[in-house]
Parts: C-alpha cells; sequence; structure tokens
C-alpha cells in the first residue's frame, strides 16, 4: 500500500471515529469521551458533555462535573444558588439569598430594626451545616433519608424547641435536598416523647399541618412503645389518650398517630391493629384506620421492596371489611408515592403490579391524593384557623361526631325531647355522624338560626349505625336537630 493510501485510510479513520488530530510524522489521538466536541485534554468535564464549558468558581472543573459550583464549601446538592458563593439558601423563600435579604423572615420588619431578624430554621441550618452537608452529599436516598432521620433526632435532644427542628425540615425539604420532611418529622416526634413521656404535652401547641402530621404520627408510636417496654399489658386508656386535644385542629391528627402507634405495638398483626381502630367512634375509626394502614403498608414494603408478591399480597379483599380493604390499597398508593419520589407515571407503573385489578384502581387513586396533598402543602399550607376541627360529643355511651373548622360549644341532647342544639362560631360547612337511635323517632328537621341551611343533606352510613348529615351554615348561630 502506498504512503498516499496509508494516509488517507487514516484520515477516514479519523472521521469515522470522531479523532481530532494526527501529525504527518506520526498519529497522535486525542479522545472526546463525552463526545461534547471538546477533546478530553482540553475538556473541563471530560466525562460529562458540556459544549458551553461552563466554570463558574474559575478552579477549572466545569459546573457539569464540579460538585460545588461556586466554591462556598456547600455543595451543589444543598445550594440554591450555586453559583454565586455570597449565597447557599433563601430560608423566607421569597427569592433573595439570606446573606444579601434585609428581612430575612420576610415579617414586613427590616433586619435592622427587627429584635428577632432570623427564622429558626436558618439559626439551625447555620449550626448544624456540616452536619447537613454529611447528609446531603449521599447519592443512596435511602441512607441519605437514615442520614437525617438520625441528624434531627440529635437536633431534637439539643434544642428546647422542637417546632424548631420541623421548621428545619420543611425549609430543608423546600430546597429538595431532604425527600419529604414528614418521615424525617417521625424521629423528631420519637426523640420529642422520650423527653416527656406524655403524648399531650409531647403534642401542645404543635402545628398538625407540618409535614403533614409525621410529628404526631412519632410521638404515638413512641407510646406504645413505651407500653411494650414496660412490660404492662395493652391500655385501655389508649381510647381517650387523645382527649385533652378535642377542641383542637391538632385532635385528628392525634387520633390519626394513634393507628400509626398500633402498628408499632402489634407490629404485621394487621387484624389486632385495625380491631382496635374498630373499638374507637365512627369517625375515630377512619381516622384511626388510615394511619394503621398508612404505617403497615410502609413497613412491609420498606422490609420486602415493591414487587409483584408484596404489593398483591398486602390487601386481601376477602380478609378485611370493605373500609379497611378501600383504605389498605390506597394507603399502598401512599407509600409508593414515598418510594418512587413522587413519580405519579413511575408510581402507576409500581399499582399496575398488584394481581388484583380492583386494589390497583385504588391503589393509583391513592397515589394520585398523596401527590395531590403533598403539592397542595407546600404552595399554601393550611392555617390553624381554616383546618377543621374533629369535636367528638359524648352523649352516654354513645358518640356524635361533628367536623367543621368552627368551633362547637354549648352542646346538649335531650333524650326526652330528642333534641340536639349546639352553636358554631362561624359560617362554613358541618358534617355530623349521629348514631341512629340519637335521632328523633318521627320526622326531623335541622335548622341553623331556625332556617334550613344550604346543601343540606343525609345518608345512612350502614356502618355502626350512623346517619351522616352535611350542610354549609350562612353565619353563625345555633344548630337544631330533632322533631319537626
Amino acid at each position: 500500500m502506498t504512503d498516499k493510501k496509508i494516509k488517507l485510510l487514516f484520515i477516514s479513520v479519523i472521521v469515522v471515529f470522531g479523532i481530532t488530530f494526527f501529525s504527518w510524522s506520526g498519529i497522535m489521538i486525542f479522545a472526546d469521551s463525552d463526545k461534547d466536541g471538546i477533546v478530553d485534554s482540553e475538556d473541563n468535564c471530560p466525562y460529562d458533555g458540556n459544549f458551553d464549558q461552563m466554570d463558574s468558581d474559575s478552579d477549572t472543573l466545569g459546573d457539569t462535573c464540579d460538585t460545588d459550583d461556586d466554591n462556598d464549601g456547600v455543595s451543589d446538592s444543598l445550594d440554591q444558588f450555586d453559583t454565586d458563593p455570597r449565597d447557599w439558601a433563601d430560608f423566607d423563600f421569597d427569592g433573595v439569598g439570606s446573606s444579601i435579604d434585609t428581612d430575612d423572615d420576610n415579617d414586613g420588619i427590616l433586619d435592622t430594626k427587627d429584635t428577632d431578624p432570623i427564622l429558626s430554621s436558618e439559626n439551625l441550618a447555620t449550626k448544624y451545616l456540616q452536619d447537613i452537608r454529611t447528609c446531603a452529599d449521599m447519592d443512596d436516598r435511602t441512607f441519605r433519608l437514615l442520614c437525617y432521620s438520625q441528624f434531627f433526632g440529635r437536633v431534637t435532644e439539643n434544642e428546647e424547641n422542637n417546632s424548631d427542628a420541623l421548621e428545619l425540615s420543611i425549609a430543608l425539604s423546600k430546597i429538595g435536598t431532604i425527600d419529604d420532611c414528614h418521615f424525617v418529622s417521625h424521629e423528631i416526634g420519637h426523640v420529642a416523647f422520650e423527653e416527656t413521656k406524655d403524648v399531650t404535652k409531647s403534642l401542645h401547641d404543635m402545628d398538625g399541618t407540618m409535614c403533614r402530621g409525621g410529628y404526631f404520627h412519632g410521638v404515638l408510636a413512641s407510646y406504645f412503645h413505651e407500653v411494650e417496654e414496660s412490660g404492662n399489658s395493652f391500655p385501655d386508656s389508649y381510647q381517650i389518650v387523645c382527649d385533652d386535644l378535642i377542641g383542637s385542629s391538632n385532635y385528628q391528627d392525634c387520633i390519626h398517630g394513634l393507628g400509626h402507634g398500633l402498628v408499632h405495638y402489634f407490629g404485621d398483626d394487621l387484624h389486632s391493629a385495625v380491631g382496635k381502630c374498630n373499638d374507637l367512634s365512627f369517625y375515630q375509626d377512619i381516622l384511626c384506620t388510615k394511619g394503621v394502614m398508612m404505617q403497615y403498608t410502609d413497613d412491609i414494603l420498606t422490609r420486602q421492596g415493591i414487587s409483584q408478591d408484596s404489593l398483591s399480597n398486602l390487601c386481601i379483599e376477602s380478609e378485611l371489611d370493605k373500609l379497611d380493604y378501600q383504605e389498605c390499597s390506597m394507603s399502598l398508593g401512599t407509600t409508593i408515592a414515598f418510594f418512587t419520589n413522587y413519580n405519579f407515571d413511575e408510581g402507576k407503573i409500581s399499582c399496575g403490579l398488584i394481581r388484583n385489578e380492583k386494589t390497583q384502581k385504588l391503589c393509583i387513586e391513592g397515589l394520585r391524593l398523596e401527590i395531590e396533598d403533598s403539592e397542595k402543602y407546600k404552595v399554601t399550607p393550611l392555617t390553624l384557623e381554616k383546618r377543621e376541627k374533629y369535636q367528638p360529643q359524648f352523649v352516654d355511651d354513645k358518640t356524635i361526631d361533628i367536623r367543621t373548622p368552627a368551633i362547637i360549644s354549648n352542646f346538649s341532647y335531650s333524650k326526652d325531647k330528642e333534641t340536639i342544639l349546639f352553636l358554631i362560631d362561624r359560617s362554613g360547612y358541618v358534617i355530623m355522624y349521629v348514631p341512629f337511635d340519637l335521632l328523633p323517632n318521627g320526622e326531623a328537621v335541622l335548622t341553623v338560626n331556625g332556617q334550613v341551611p344550604t346543601n343540606l343533606a343525609s345518608d345512612d352510613t350502614a356502618i355502626k349505625d350512623q346517619v351522616a348529615i352535611t350542610f354549609e351554615a350562612d353565619s353563625a348561630g345555633m344548630v337544631y336537630l330533632g322533631p319537626k
């Protein structure tokens, strides 16, 4: 082969394989591993395509492969301002980094005139930054969650105010370095109860909306752990352990947390845990069972992983009553939302592994609702003023369950007159679950201030002999339910 032909052959090899340089005195090959058109020897990220070669901190390592783009000591996985070395986070989420924000807590008072200008989440993040960085830099999602859970346990032990630890977990969740603060807040609740040994003290003045109730779940789980460790028999007082919170919006969070705690006590014995919920009043049972199923499906899938067998064998329709089966199936979707990082399409594939088509559909519905609730909470968290308050009213051995954002007072029941009376302090919806034998024998009427309210409806639940009554009150005033 002539020298000319050899040279042409090398030129062809250069064209086909992307070799960018050769000399007549001998072939010199410069590889381009990431195929971005820049040879490895000149590429500041040779294995990650970056055509622009952006290097924000001029450290010769391109932003695409640099874990700290602005070289401020805070890795990009944690840094909200990863190309600005002045800032790494915005704790009031107004779009302005904390170091240059003139109103760090966004309360309308400039920091220079504010007696308490810094949010608790920012104070704690600054204090524990190295610990947070350690967890944030973990690539494995499960290990990262475990790291954060242990970290928040230490923070709760060290700090006086448990809500400050929750505020920090919310901030890190919004930044994106915690996948979901709900699960780490379980650990905050665990530690809080260990310090007080009292459910009411642990929950007093806490906001049940924070991290979607995870703190409450942790407190109640620790309550039952304490019962188990003490060797005492199962306490009958579990039915009233939340009663001091009646009248606050946290009461229903406590009853829901009770279900989580029952699973910690009974383990995989689902029927025993659900049975304790069934012994409660109608709506207490619903809240408690939701907690049971949420904790139960999470425990099993955490141990066994997501597979066709594990998903298909958790909620057997023939082994559960109708409502318990539905709640179990929807809780599968709730748990899958966490496992798939709240990705609906990915979660739907997991639900599709379930052999029972009805369970599949309920799983997908639970997945959808969990993702919607999570997103809704991030955008517009409910204030205590707007939250529904579950306020059961006790008549002898019966319970009338009432749900409404209004505060109920002056409740009375007359057996002789077959009437129920109570005051509500504002307009809005009211939902009542009334046992059949507390209703008038003949035709009944419901009024607010003597007038039939808007959207009045009733439904025989046919479970626990209840009638569900719903209406919209146009104003505050007296509610009357009794004979016409």
